[in-house]
This record gives structure tokens, sequence and C-alpha cells, in this order.
């Protein structure tokens, strides 16, 4: 059939994911005859009989189609009219038009609400047509929900017709009932209401493990819901991608991007993605205990010079992808805060001067770690300062290290003008009495 393509709205991360319908008959070829109902349907003439049996004979679609319209024009009031409007949207389907198989399909309804096929060809193809933008999206999503819910119905209540294996039976059920269910969640999914979603799409995954549209909705379900699960959605965008991927989709690039992005907000890091992708392409459901944590962050302390060193911190720490995303957004930027000096000792430069300053409690605390490493090459008496002094500093943040201990380097630092003042004068008092300290040497007589 001709590839359709469906707009999904993202969470977390804006985007969009395009899934591409196999390159199947939906609507089950080959579906097992209804039991006999109190009036059996008639051929009027053996004109018609002869007609209808032409193109069902004929294999080639496009020159069966000519002939089911000629029957339907000819016989309008044919017993048979469902049967080859049916045929005339199969028909389509094979010659790729799925625009011309949806209107025939309609056309199968207004002559019987109830048949199934047609049913299951709309819902099928319900969640990849869909626009959210059109101006009747509304209207179309009710239209598609009421027509699955019936579908659903339908099926439910349908008797498997003597002579008709039990195996038979299930195959022509099974993928019905997921279609029908998969597209009420759709349709719920895009109604925002993700709760009801999520019970549809877990039966339709049941009857179909392995679709790469089912999971993603129930991924996408489970980390739209209110509170969000997480765990459930991670698993099942991740095993939405690597089906797809293991499948040769098209669609696998965009959904094995849209779950990195989920995974990594989640996570903070990409680390274990790639595992939880390998996992989750051979495994349905999660393994007990599944847990994707989110990354630590400092609580706010109401300080807001140590609230802002630990904001820079928690942005870099997570590593991976996200870090150097992160650092690209921070590198070469200004900076400036207050702390104590840790250290003093000459950068590998000559002329400049490391100042190695502590912010947090626990570097204020352990001797020899800092949070932040000066660069000063303009301020001589830089290397005047004493650990325990007060710093007030200005800069550009220039690198950082996150083991084993973070800290951010500063270039181009300016230290507070007043502080190394200070430094300089109690540098030159310090003179002032190792002079008065000095013994004075008398020449021998």
């Amino acid at each position: 059939m001709k590839k359709i393509c469906v707009s999904l709205t993202l969470l977390v991360l804006a985007g969009v994911t395009a899934m591409t319908p196999a390159q199947a008959d939906p609507a089950g070829a080959g579906a097992p005859q209804a039991a006999a109902a109190a009036k059996q349907p008639q051929w009027k003439s053996r004109a018609e009989y002869d007609a209808f049996e032409a193109f069902v004979k004929q294999t080639d679609p496009s020159k069966r189609l000519p002939l089911i319209q000629a029957f339907l024009q000819k016989y309008p009031n044919s017993d048979f009219k469902a049967n080859a409007l049916v045929a005339e949207m199969q028909t389509y389907v094979q010659l790729d038009n799925s625009a011309k198989a949806i209107a025939a399909a309609k056309k199968v309804l207004a002559a019987n609400p109830d048949q199934l096929d047609a049913l299951a060809y709309l819902s099928f193809t319900f969640p990849y047509t869909y626009k959210p933008t059109d101006p009747d999206a509304a209207t179309q999503l009710s239209q598609g929900l009421a027509e699955a819910q019936h579908g659903l119905e339908v099926l439910q209540n349908f008797k498997k017709p003597p002579g008709v294996t039990d195996a038979q039976f299930h195959a022509y059920i099974q993928p019905k009932r997921a279609i029908f269910n998969t597209a009420i969640g759709f349709a719920n999914f895009q109604q925002k209401n993700y709760a009801a979603a999520i019970a549809p799409l877990q039966a339709a995954m049941q009857d179909r493990p392995k679709d790469p549209l089912t999971l993603s909705l129930l991924g996408q379900a489970y980390i739209s819901a209110t509170p969000p699960d997480f765990n459930n959605g991670i698993w099942y965008l991740a095993r939405a991608a690597a089906l797809a991927k293991d499948a040769s989709s098209p669609n696998a690039p965009q959904l094995e991007k849209f779950y990195s992005q989920v995974y990594e907000s989640r996570h903070g890091s990409n680390q274990g993605e790639k595992e939880v992708l390998a996992q989750a392409g051979s495994s349905p459901a999660p393994p007990a205990g599944f847990n994707v944590t989110p990354p630590p962050k400092h609580k706010p302390t109401g300080d807001k010079n140590l609230d802002a060193f630990y904001q820079l911190e928690d942005a870099l720490i997570v590593g991976g992808d996200t870090a150097r995303q992160n650092w690209k957004q921070l590198q070469d930027q200004p900076i400036g805060l207050v702390g104590t000096v840790d250290s003093v000792q000459p950068g590998s430069d000559p002329g400049t001067t490391l100042v190695n300053v502590d912010i947090t409690p626990k570097a204020k605390s352990e001797a020899g770690v800092y949070n932040i490493q000066l660069q000063d090459s303009t301020q001589p008496d830089a290397k005047l300062l004493q650990p325990g002094d007060p710093v007030q500093f200005q800069g550009t943040l220039a690198a950082y290290t996150a083991a084993p201990t973070f800290y951010l380097t500063v270039s181009d630092a300016k230290i507070n003008a007043e502080v190394l003042r200070m430094a300089a004068e109690r540098a030159k008092a310090n003179q002032e009495k190792e002079k008065t300290r000095r013994p004075v040497r008398r020449r021998p007589t």
C-alpha cells in the first residue's frame, strides 16, 4: 500500500516521529466467512454472477479494478454490493492508493456499518492520516475513536463460523484487535488522555508485540502521564527503536533519536543508553527492578553565590553528550563568584599565578580540594594571597574537570583590587616584622 505518514507530538523535547505502515493488507485477506444470516444473499441473474466472478478471479489489481467498478455500476442493488466494495478497497490497497482505499472503506461502511475489514482498514490508517493542525482535527479524532471502538465491539461479538479452525479464526481476529486497540490508544493520546491510552496500547502490544508504532505510542503515553512513568516509558521507546532498526525501517533513526532525547533528559547523560536499547530489543517487558535514575542535583540553599556554582556543577557533572552540549553553551562565558583562597601556586607560563578558590562547604573543610582555579597573569599581587583569604573575582569559563573532584578553570581572572591591596599590605607588614626579628651581627673585635 501507499506509504502514509503520521505526525506524533513528542514530549520532553519537541520533535516529530513519522511512522510508515507495513507493505501488507491490514484488513486481512482470506477472512473467514460470516455465519449464515437469516436471509441469504441471492444472485439476480447469471450475468450478475459472471461479472462478480470475473473480478474475483482476476489476479492483476490494475485489471481487477475496472471490473469491480463495472459490476458496481451495473448492479448497484446487488446483494453482493458490500463484497464488491471490500474488493475495491483491497484492490486500491494493492495499488498503493491509500486515499481511494480509505474512500472505498467509507463506502463499505455506508452499505454495512459492521463490516470488519473496512473498520479495520480505517483504524489502521487513522494514526497515519490524522493531522493535528487540520481545522477539523477534533472531529477526526472523535470519528477515528468511534470507528475503532465500534470495530472492537463488532469483533468481540463476532462468532467463529462453521468449518473455520481455531487457528484460522485467531489469525483473523488478532491483527484486527491490535489495530482497533492501537487506534483507540492513539486517539486518547492525541486528546491528552494519557492514562486512558495506556490500557488499549498494552492490549495491542499483547497482540502485536513487535509493532514500533504501538510501542512508541505506549512509551510516549507512559512518560506523558501524571505522574510520568519514566521507566516503562523509556523501555518501550527503546524497544520501538530497536525493533524498527532490526526491521531496517526508515523510521528507525527518528525513533532512536527520540528515545535518546528522553533517556538523557531523564538520566542526565547517555551513560547506559545503548545497553538499555540492546536489552529492550530482545525482551518485550522491562526486567524486575528496571530503573533509569535521574541525575543527582543540589537542592537550593538560599545562598545565591553557592547555588550559582551548584547549577554549573549539576550541568556538567552528568557526563556524556548532555555535559558536552551544556559545555558548548557555557564555554567562554563570563563568570563572577565569591569564595575563599584554598592555595596559591605559580602557573606554567611565566608571570602567571594560579589561585585555587573554595566555594562549597566541602571544599572549605578539606585542604587541597577546591572549586575554582583562577588563572591570573595581570595582577602580580595575586601570588601574595593566602589560604582563607576572602576573594571576589571575574573571569571567563575556560575549562572544567569532572574527576576526581569537580572544579572550574577561569581564565583572564580579575580579582577584586581591595583584596589584593590587603594582601600586599599584609605581605609588607610581614616583611617589616621579619626585619625586626633578624639578629644584629657584630663584627669581631
